[in-house]
């Protein structure tokens, strides 16, 4: 399948409490760059109805499908890239919500669900993404275990629960990270509110120069500026430490 020209998606792969708001707050602060918020992870039943069809095809989809009188009739039919493309099409529409798709050239969202994915999954859900959204990037976000999973909506959890998803998380990561090096980045929430400038400087570049491809002294200070702005249910700033 070739889509369409159209923007890079970007996603962030997080968990969570780990500041996941502030990277979506810098990823806005990037020219001509959209980065929504969470979603309960929509894609992962989209997925699993895609993998679903894909093996029922597989099954039953031979030449006897062709036949009318086939109670699979049709199913060879079935176009597995035009599903790809409306899924792309769909996930479009919603994170532009009505905004001019030529005004962004990098659209995506963050997500803190991504426990969800079984193991077993994580290959396929993420050729999946491959192919829907033409190889796209990752942000790898994480904190501190601990400080993640005693804060915010893991201390309604369970004992034991916030470590589990948490965990699992940061395996996903590492897996993308060994499965496409070349299209994942990083970041950290001590890093982007460290009060050391350099640190924090040289994360946030990073940054920008992953998604947005540069980063000159002006963007740098605009990034600067937008972690010294709350975000998040209960706001994680600079200056915030809960």
């Amino acid at each position: 399948m070739s889509p369409e020209p159209g923007p890079r998606y970007v996603f962030v792969v997080t968990y969570g409490r780990s500041g996941s708001t502030l990277t979506q707050g810098m990823l806005n602060t990037l020219p001509r760059t959209l980065v929504r918020g969470e979603n309960n992870l929509y894609l992962l039943p989209i997925f699993r109805a895609y993998a679903g069809l894909e093996t029922f095809k597989a099954k039953f989809g031979g030449d006897r499908a062709a036949r009318p009188e086939s109670a699979f009739y049709g199913l060879s039919e079935v176009d597995l890239d035009a599903f790809a493309g409306s899924v792309r099409e769909l996930v479009q529409r919603q994170l532009l919500a009505g905004l001019p798709a030529s005004d962004v050239d990098r659209l995506g969202f963050k997500e803190v669900l991504w426990h969800r994915i079984r193991p077993p999954e994580w290959e396929p859900f993420f050729a999946f993404m491959d192919r829907v959204f033409a190889d796209p990037l990752y942000v790898l976000n994480r904190r501190d275990v601990a400080m993640a999973s005693t804060s915010g909506f893991w201390q309604k959890k369970k004992p034991g629960v916030a470590e589990r998803q948490i965990n699992r998380v940061r395996r996903l990561q590492d897996f993308l990270r060994e499965s496409r090096p070349e299209r994942c980045f990083d970041t950290r929430f001590e890093s982007m509110t460290s009060d050391d400038p350099t640190v924090a400087g040289d994360q946030l570049s990073r940054l920008a120069e992953f998604v947005h491809g540069s980063c000159d002294h002006d963007l740098l200070q605009a990034l600067l500026a937008t972690r010294e702005t709350g975000h998040g249910p209960n706001p994680f700033g600079k200056t915030r430490t809960r």
